[in-house]
């Protein structure tokens, strides 16, 4: 998952990668005002949504906010 923040507003992209390489782009736009971080929530949990909805039994979880991953493995 990745999110962005400048003056057009927020935005958010989750990437999946199946076992068989098949690959899903998801795209969103946030229509309220929010930080970096907040952003980068957003993300890991529209993605985590996305896999429940798609019924993913196993998810190996990457992100470029080392806060969010961290607090996403207890740490």
């Amino acid at each position: 998952f990745n999110g962005s923040l400048n003056l057009d507003g927020a935005g958010v992209g989750i990437y999946f990668i199946s076992p068989l390489w098949d690959k899903l782009r998801y795209v969103l736009h946030l229509h309220f005002l929010a930080s970096n971080n907040t952003v980068e929530y957003e993300a890991a949990l529209h993605g985590l949504h996305i896999a429940v909805e798609l019924g993913v039994k196993c998810l190996q979880v990457y992100g470029n906010s080392t806060l969010v991953i961290n607090q996403l493995n207890k740490d």
